[in-house]
């Protein structure tokens, strides 16, 4: 086995391990678990380390990261559709999954109803009131009578407002029984399957946007100088279109274990080709994968 074969499958395992705690689970990460992110880290630089010792300077090993987005409900229910697959491409407002919506369904049918309602009582009030100030004009009819075809018009004008108001509160009732996506995105995991009960605090579907990949690689101390953030480092990895470039995000300021400084670099164009735990090499002049 060649240094580099070495290498990625040491980064496959690492990253593999590390996705475990990378998307939004349906639960928070107990607080044991956080603690041994540090950890994680400080064996992926160890495995670099050794398993690259032969690279060249100036390239370092590393793998893709993808910072997943939980879509959640906004209340809880039955999931009543999964409207997508793991793998789908999604786009900014589309449809993602749909929660049981019979009791808000019903609700929207009476409030359209009584919004109905409430329109023909007002042009009816309306259509009264004209003619009593047409007669009173004549002299036909007494004030009193006008005055009370005024406060019936009034009052069909209020009913009218409040029947808009509660069709508006049950449409926004109904779409609150539905998930949609945030951004362009591909969907990464399906949380929950059509007839599970699903909490506003639980993720049904997961989401990679493009701009939330990453490439995360670990830097001898001795090469550190060679790097900075908003330097420009090339990406290359199986598959990925020669001369992928990324820029550097973030630098940890403290080594991991005393090995190696870990540094973040996103892709500056075709993000979506690096996929989560794909290793990536990573170099000040981009390096060709044979």
């Amino acid at each position: 086995m060649t240094p580099r074969m070495g290498a990625e499958m040491n980064l496959l395992v690492i990253s593999t391990t590390y996705r475990k705690f990378s998307p939004i689970p349906a639960n928070p990460p107990a607080r044991n678990e956080l603690r041994m992110l540090p950890l994680l880290f400080a064996c992926a630089a160890a495995l670099f380390l050794s398993a690259c010792s032969e690279s060249p300077k100036g390239t370092w090993q590393g793998y893709a990261e993808g910072e997943l987005v939980g879509v959640t409900p906004m209340e809880g229910g039955i999931v009543e559709e999964i409207a997508v697959a793991s793998g789908d491409r999604v786009n900014k407002g589309d449809l993602l999954f749909r929660l049981d919506r019979r009791t808000q369904e019903a609700a929207l049918e009476r409030a359209e109803a009584g919004i109905a309602k409430a329109k023909a009582t007002l042009r009816e009030t309306e259509l009264a009131y004209r003619r009593k100030l047409a007669l009173r004009s004549q002299r036909n009819v007494a004030q009193a009578e006008l005055d009370t075809a005024q406060a019936r018009l009034d009052r069909a004008g209020a009913a009218t407002l409040a029947a808009a108001s509660a069709l508006t509160e049950a449409k926004w009732r109904l779409a609150r029984r539905e998930g949609h996506a945030p951004s362009n995105a591909v969907v990464q995991e399906i949380m929950f399957r059509e007839g599970e009960s699903a909490g506003p605090d639980q993720p049904v579907v997961s989401l990679l946007p493009p701009q939330n990949i990453k490439v995360r690689f670990f830097v001898p101390e001795a090469e550190l100088a060679q790097i900075a953030e908003g330097s420009k480092v090339g990406l290359a990895c199986a598959g990925c279109t020669e001369g992928l470039t990324g820029t550097i995000r973030f630098i940890d300021g403290e080594p991991k274990e005393g090995l190696a400084y870990m540094a973040e670099a996103t892709p500056d164009e075709r993000p979506e080709e690096l996929r989560p735990g794909q290793p990536v090499t990573v170099s000040l002049a981009a390096p060709n994968i044979e």
